[in-house]
């Protein structure tokens, strides 16, 4: 079975074949670790500062991954930006159409005067999905989020 570590950045590590769990964090804390520095007679000037592994990374099941606080700022950012790429590709899509109907079929339904409501909804998209996103506190919730502008 694969073991999961989640840093204390959002991101996972999953251990599989690539070690243990213990040793992985004992290399971690190891990398973290802030020499003591010593005079030019040997004398310790400040001690060596060894992090508490668990502010470094921790061991953590499928099921409290999806809740874990260090986890969810990170899939919330991640969401936001699909989110807003998605959001960008139909404010392009609408242009793209407003521009074909002008030169193509002057009249048509989609016109910069009737599209205007709707892209301002989207360009607004942002400052409601931030806190939608902030009110979720599990992974599952935020990747299944989708505002209904964007369907």
């Amino acid at each position: 079975m694969n073991e999961l570590i989640v840093n204390a950045d959002g991101t996972v590590t999953c251990v599989g074949d690539a070690g243990s769990v213990s040793g992985i964090l004992a290399k971690r804390v190891k990398a973290a670790t802030i020499p003591a520095t010593h005079d030019v007679d040997g004398v310790e000037l400040t001690p060596e500062i060894v992090p508490d592994a668990d502010t470094l990374a921790q061991e953590v099941d499928a099921e409290t991954l999806k809740t874990h606080a260090w986890r969810l700022p990170r899939v919330r950012e991640d969401r936001l930006l699909q989110l807003r790429i998605m959001r960008n590709a139909k404010l392009d899509k609408m242009d793209d159409e407003i521009k074909d109907n002008l030169i193509e079929r002057p009249g048509a339904n989609r016109t910069v005067a009737n599209s205007a409501v709707e892209k301002q909804t989207l360009r607004d998209l942002p400052d409601v999905m931030g806190p939608a996103l902030d009110a979720m506190t599990n992974t599952d919730d935020m990747d299944a989020y989708l505002p209904s502008e964007l369907i």
